[in-house]
């Protein structure tokens, strides 16, 4: 698996690349070696730099293989090059950088594409990847990117995702999820993990969905969503509120006529505080209604001025909502 990334700036990982690529090649002179060692010891950023790429590089291992004939054809231009006496030096760098842009082109951008995203609760992340997709991180989410020659990953470990695809038939695009896949047609689709359970609802285009249980798949059009759990049988198919499942990309949460336990660990996924109800039957409570995901004291109040409940503050980080005529301390 490929190392976890840390984000330097782009020039400086793409000429380690261009090094390290130099350097594998075989092709490599004693004055091109002796310019890598002046680069190498000009600043420690440029040996932190080599370190990761190196480590990079080797491990990708068999995935080199998909781009051997264009490292040997550049190789072999580098060589002809270099024999040709009366060449002259502008010649030998046009050639060295012809090398180059075609073998390092994708080691780097695999470099910025891979890695292990994160947010906190509170947080979101918005990720260009390298091909012009795009993919919003919601709140307390991860995510790990794994792109090669021939294929595009992302693997939702959990939380909740917005994936903007660039459709690439060479190279498809494919989100995982508590067992399922989640297969890009050309589109834009909202990922939602929790545990073991994945609802998957389509904004534009169209997603294929399988797993284990599933081997046929689903395919999903815009304002479709599916709810699946691993190595289960797909539930059926309906009819989704797009506007609404995509709400938190503006800082919202949108429900119709859900039940109460569920709207507050939807809030609690937002906030380092511990939200409970201290009378089961509450949980069956239906809240409808637009609430910020920033301000937990505006969405609860604005819950309790609809529902018999009042708020009951339980010293630091917790936070209980209560039958209205009940104690609201402890």
């Amino acid at each position: 698996m490929p190392p976890s990334i840390s984000k330097r700036p782009a020039g400086l990982h793409e000429e380690a690349s261009q090094w390290v690529t130099l350097l594998h090649s075989g092709t490599a002179t004693a004055a091109q070696r002796r310019a890598f060692a002046r680069w190498l010891n000009a600043d420690e950023s440029h040996r932190r730099a080599y370190r990761e790429v190196e480590t990079f590089w080797r491990s990708l291992g068999p995935l080199r293989r998909d781009v051997q004939p264009e490292l040997t054809a550049a190789r072999a231009y580098l060589r002809q090059a270099q024999c040709r006496r009366r060449l002259f030096r502008p010649g030998l760098a046009l050639a060295a950088s012809f090398l180059l842009a075609v073998a390092a082109t994708p080691l780097w951008r695999l470099w910025f594409d891979n890695g292990v995203y994160r947010t906190a609760k509170g947080e979101q992340a918005h990720i260009v990847l390298s091909d012009g997709s795009r993919i919003d991180l919601n709140t307390d989410s991860e995510l790990r990117v794994v792109y090669t020659w021939s294929a595009r990953v992302a693997v939702l470990a959990r939380g909740e995702a917005l994936f903007t695809v660039r459709h690439d038939e060479a190279k498809p695009f494919a989100v995982e999820a508590a067992g399922g896949r989640i297969r890009d047609v050309g589109t834009q689709f909202n990922v939602y993990r929790q545990g073991d359970r994945v609802a998957v609802t389509v904004l534009e285009g169209e997603v294929s969905v399988d797993n284990a249980a599933n081997r046929d798949g689903q395919l999903l059009h815009p304002g479709m969503q599916l709810t699946y759990r691993a190595d289960d049988r797909f539930g059926l198919v309906e009819a989704a509120d797009t506007a609404s499942a995509t709400a938190w990309r503006d800082g919202r949460l949108v429900f119709k006529s859900r039940p109460l336990d569920e709207v507050l660990a939807q809030l609690g996924r937002y906030h380092t505080v511990d939200l409970a109800l201290d009378d089961a039957s509450l949980k069956h409570l239906k809240v409808s209604g637009s609430f910020p995901t920033g301000d937990l004291d505006l969405a609860l109040n604005t819950i309790a001025a609809g529902l018999p409940v009042k708020v009951a503050r339980r010293g630091a980080g917790q936070v209980a909502l209560v039958p209205a005529d009940g104690p609201t301390q402890r």
